[in-house]
């Protein structure tokens, strides 16, 4: 009798990239309809729709709502990677002291944010309003905040008395709140939010103040 024709056993594979390259268009749908049409608008069924899936799939991949605005944390394009700031393939500063690391990481903080609109939004939201959506980045952006702060403090013996975690947290905050309010309102203190002269102005503060604080 002859041997009945085996097929190949590729199917795992080819089910898993589906399942890769779905639960990547459903992430991507939740920041086009959080850009398009704010956090109110977002839920199961409009995400599901902009993905073009069946929202069986965005329960089955990701649990519901609060599941999927975690993973779109985690994984979407809301915040950066730490390696975006501090990665071993970027240039170091020069020179290569602790005042210009915090300098230069604020300065690619900022140059990212500046590109990242729905970002900005849900972070002015995060200031008058908490939800599932603000809650979970907020974490995300809590943890890779701290990461980062943490590899520039073990580059440099940094002076005992110095509270790194609160100075970079007051330039932190400043930036942010500068950078959401630069969305409706150009000029702070005389300073122009919509042009690279107010932003180096800024930065050249933060040097400053960087320079005479951090010894390492």
């Amino acid at each position: 009798m002859a041997k009945r024709a085996t097929q190949p056993r590729t199917a795992p594979a080819v089910r898993s990239r589906d399942r890769a390259e779905t639960e990547r268009r459903i992430l991507l749908a939740v920041g086009a309809t959080l850009a398009q049409s704010g956090f109110r608008a977002l839920g199961v069924n409009a995400v599901a729709a902009r993905a073009g899936v069946d929202k069986v799939l965005v329960y089955r991949y990701f649990g519901g709502l609060p599941e999927l605005l975690a993973a779109y944390a985690e994984r979407g394009d809301f915040w950066y990677a730490v390696d975006d700031l501090v990665g071993a393939h970027l240039p170091p500063p020069r020179p290569n002291t602790a005042a210009a690391w915090l300098e230069l990481v604020l300065r690619r903080h900022v140059a990212w944010l500046k590109e990242k609109p729905v970002t900005l939004e849900i972070m002015a939201w995060e200031m008058v309003e908490r939800n599932e959506l603000t809650i979970a980045l907020a974490e995300v952006r809590e943890a890779r905040g701290m990461e980062a702060m943490e590899r520039i403090a073990r580059r440099f013996a940094l002076p005992a008395t110095l509270d790194l975690a609160a100075l970079v947290a007051l330039f932190a905050a400043a930036t942010n709140y500068l950078l959401v309010r630069s969305r409706g309102i150009r000029y702070f203190q005389g300073l122009d939010l919509r042009r690279d002269e107010g932003w180096e102005r800024l930065f050249a503060i933060i040097g400053l103040v960087g320079t005479a604080l951090l010894k390492g």
